[in-house]
């Protein structure tokens, strides 16, 4: 398993806080405070991380964080900021095995959850979506007819189950499969212009998938202390 964490997105710095996955929440690092505090964490070792970063900010303050912590761990570059998470996202993908699951973190959301400490899945399932209950529009949406995700959606309150931030693919070829479905679909799909990973999910389900959305507790929205 493969862990991608994109950190090249436009609020990714600020001159006033410097670097986002820097700033000390209770003493520690939010992006070090996130990925460790993960119910799967001890399954993963500093080599499974894939950071992605942008090489036109900063004096590498970000980049010697991430070495020191995940030794090992692999930082892709790119040059500026993308369309979105899903397209930044795709820079890591390529260094990702064929036969092994991915996990796409934002790690801007803090949680628990004990059954997502060994991440298994099933043949049916494509994706699994930690979420939690909430109706604000700044989150992702899960939509669910009969204990089924039928839909989701990004900054549109379509049901209570929001995601938490983290999407996990079975596979690399329905990570990419979902990504070219979200492109061919961008009308609907995209949010101010952008790709998020979140409305992949149509994807994996009109591909004939079923996804898991697992509730998290303990839910710590840090991402909203930024906005």
């Amino acid at each position: 398993m493969k862990c991608i964490v994109p950190l090249a997105g436009p609020d990714i710095f600020s001159a006033d806080r410097g670097f986002r996955p820097l700033v000390l929440y209770e003493g520690t690092c939010l992006i070090e405070r996130a990925l460790d505090s993960r119910p799967w964490a001890a399954q993963l070792s500093p080599r499974d991380y894939i950071f992605v970063t942008r090489s036109d900010l900063g004096d590498g303050q970000l980049d010697a964080f991430l070495a020191r912590h995940w030794p090992g761990s692999a930082n892709v570059k790119l040059p500026s900021v993308t369309d979105g998470a899903m397209l930044s996202a795709l820079a890591a993908v390529a260094l990702c095995p064929d036969d092994r699951p991915i996990i796409v973190d934002l790690a801007d959301i803090l949680f628990q959850c004990e059954p997502l400490e060994r991440i298994e899945f099933t043949r049916s399932t494509g994706a699994i979506v930690p979420t939690f209950q909430s109706q604000e529009a700044i989150y992702s949406y899960l939509q669910e007819e009969q204990g089924r995700v039928v839909r989701a959606a990004e900054k549109r309150v379509i049901g209570t189950k929001a995601s938490a931030g983290v999407y996990m693919f079975r596979s690399r070829e329905l990570y990419m499969s979902a990504a070219a479905h979200s492109i061919r679909n961008r009308s609907n799909l995209q949010h101010n212009g952008l790709y998020f990973v979140c409305p992949m999910v149509n994807g994996i389900l009109e591909m004939g998938y079923e996804v898991e959305a697992v509730p998290v507790t303990d839910v710590v929205p840090v991402s909203k202390l930024f906005h």
